[in-house]
């Protein structure tokens, strides 16, 4: 065969066992547009979506980035009307304002949802009640970081930054027991009001100052524990019509009361009572006994009997000794003690590093013990603490200070406190 005919039909033949090929490959090869079909990715929908947004706030409050958390969060609040969602962002908001102490946000926001919670508006209950409990576990996990140090929250010596920062968190929770004492008083947020104010209050002692201060607000526990049982006491009034019916559920927990005699005393019912004559007391010979019949009560009524040894009877009018007048209460005199006097501060005069202090590289917290007057001026300097290369500079730095005025019972008086210095280099 010539060379050209055999090239000719291999070229036919190489042509049909490509297209072959070819065939066999596109029935078992699915194409690009029945795999798209078949496999499209689903759309995800706005639930999805806030959840991811939720979980990327959280995990910038794990790394301490609480600007971008705060950032994340105040967008979704503004975004979404989902009352889920919100409970959920208040809380995370709120706990990202006070871990990185930007109390005047977190007082804001507080405001803002207690002033909605008051206007009954709607969802406004668990908002509130969400950010007000989150300020008491901040608060509690603030404790509980300073004991893990081994560090107490009413030592003086604490660095001025701790210092400050602990005694804004006490005006936080202050301002949490506030708003719960005015919602008390209204029936419908007693609910929400009485715990949170029990737990506030547990919350601000655990933060006190010193031991007096633990005191008041321990005392202060006591006293909303008190309100809250009497919250809860119902009270049967027995001053009316007597023949007026009982209707209602407290004629249910009437029914339900059992009547119960007093110690030591039997008691059985018996039907209408019968008018007895009452017997005349022993008189002398001449006296003719006067006997006087009672009136016959109401056939509809009953009358409960006690059998054996009748109750005490009543003292007289002339019997009953008027009750002494307890002594007054002594009146607090002197200067008031204070504590801490930097959250009643007007002015401030940052402290100069005394040059000899810079070259030895003194460094540390120097507290300083001062006599406020009645105008709020510095009167005295009564002690210092520290460094004896810093005390100067302290001294003169707090003479320029100036502090709210105090008062006691209305009347101006002076205070004693204390104002930390931190030098550090």
């Amino acid at each position: 065969m010539p060379l050209k005919v055999r090239s000719f039909c291999f070229s036919i033949f190489a042509v049909i066992s490509l297209g072959s090929i070819n065939a066999v490959t596109a029935q078992t090869t699915p194409s690009p547009t029945t795999t798209a079909q078949t496999e499209q990715p689903r759309t995800p929908t706005s639930a999805d979506v806030m959840r991811d947004r939720v979980s990327r706030a959280k995990a910038f409050i794990a790394v301490r980035n609480y600007a971008a958390a705060a950032y994340e969060l105040e967008t979704m609040r503004r975004e979404t009307a989902d009352s889920s969602v919100h409970s959920v962002v208040n809380v995370l908001l709120m706990s990202s304002y006070l871990e990185q102490s930007d109390y005047i946000r977190a007082h804001q926001f507080l405001n803002d949802l207690f002033r909605a919670y008051k206007a009954n508006n709607a969802n406004a209950e668990m908002y509130y009640a969400a950010a007000a409990g989150q300020v008491v576990r901040s608060a509690r996990n603030k404790l509980e970081r300073y004991r893990a140090f081994g560090l107490s929250v009413s030592d003086r010596n604490l660095p001025l930054e701790a210092v400050n920062d602990l005694e804004k968190m006490r005006e936080t929770l202050e301002l949490v027991v506030s708003q719960a004492n005015e919602l008390h008083p209204d029936a419908s947020k007693a609910g929400v009001a009485a715990p949170l104010l029990e737990e506030a209050t547990a919350a601000r002692s655990s933060l006190a100052r010193d031991d007096y201060d633990a005191r008041r607000w321990r005392d202060s526990i006591a006293d909303t524990r008190e309100q809250m049982a009497n919250s809860h006491s119902v009270i049967f009034s027995a001053v009316g019509d007597p023949t007026a019916p009982i209707t209602g559920l407290v004629a249910d927990a009437a029914a339900k009361l059992p009547v119960q005699p007093p110690a030591g005393l039997r008691m059985e019912s018996v039907g209408p009572a019968k008018p007895e004559p009452v017997k005349p007391e022993p008189v002398a010979a001449a006296t003719e006994p006067v006997v006087e019949e009672l009136p016959a009560p109401r056939p509809a009524e009953r009358q409960v009997r006690f059998i054996g040894n009748p109750p005490a009877a009543e003292p007289k009018a002339e019997e009953v000794k008027p009750e002494v007048a307890a002594p007054a209460a002594p009146v607090e005199t002197g200067p008031m003690n204070i504590g801490s006097l930097l959250p009643y501060a007007t002015r401030q005069s940052q402290p100069s590093y005394p040059p000899a202090a810079r070259t030895m590289r003194a460094a540390g917290v120097v507290r300083v013990e001062v006599l406020v007057d009645e105008k709020g001026d510095v009167a005295e300097v009564r002690n210092a603490s520290g460094n004896t290369l810093l005390q100067a500079a302290a001294r003169d730095a707090i003479v320029k200070w100036k502090f709210r005025p105090f008062s006691r019972d209305g009347q101006p008086v002076q205070a004693t406190g204390f104002v930390n210095f931190n030098f550090s280099l």
